[in-house]
């Protein structure tokens, strides 16, 4: 499939998700082991400006915060980047989410087809396209939003 569309799907599996999500279970732990609703997002987010941090180094030489911090470091990367929006209103996590998929998708438009499938993109992986990391973080979002979508129906409306 090609990636933007891909990435466009991610993007809206997400936000149909949480649509309409009470805000009173939004902090309630225990959707991914101790995480809530509110941390899973944090989660994702963190990995869309890892994803804008990689397709940056394909159009410039901005710096990589998110990708500094990932490479060699996944596990500590997850735990600080959701401890980092913990006093965060769902609202104001959501909202970061919004704004950096914007920008993925517009980095994502900047890059001619053939660089996204060029193996040799991504940067902890010298094995893999910068398309397959779209493919995984798409694969990683459909989980967490099926956690997402249990626990909802799980809990008292």
């Amino acid at each position: 499939m090609n990636a933007a569309k891909l990435l466009e799907q991610s993007h809206m599996m997400v936000l149909s998700t949480v649509d309409d999500f009470p805000e009173r279970q939004w902090d309630i732990p225990g959707v991914c082991g101790n995480w809530s609703v509110k941390d899973i997002i944090a989660h994702l987010t963190s990995y869309e400006h890892l994803l804008v941090d990689v397709l940056s180094t394909l159009v410039s030489d901005a710096p990589t915060p998110y990708l500094d911090k990932f490479v060699g470091q996944q596990e500590k990367f997850n735990t600080s980047e959701v401890a980092a929006r913990q006093y965060q209103t769902a609202q104001q996590v959501i909202d970061e989410y919004n704004e950096t998929q914007l920008q993925s998708t517009d980095l994502l438009t900047k890059i001619p087809a053939e660089k996204i499938t060029r193996v040799g993109t991504v940067p902890w992986n010298k094995d893999r396209c910068v398309a397959d990391e779209i493919n995984n973080l798409y694969a990683h979002t459909s989980e967490h939003c099926m956690q997402i979508k249990a626990f909802r129906e799980q809990e008292p409306a």
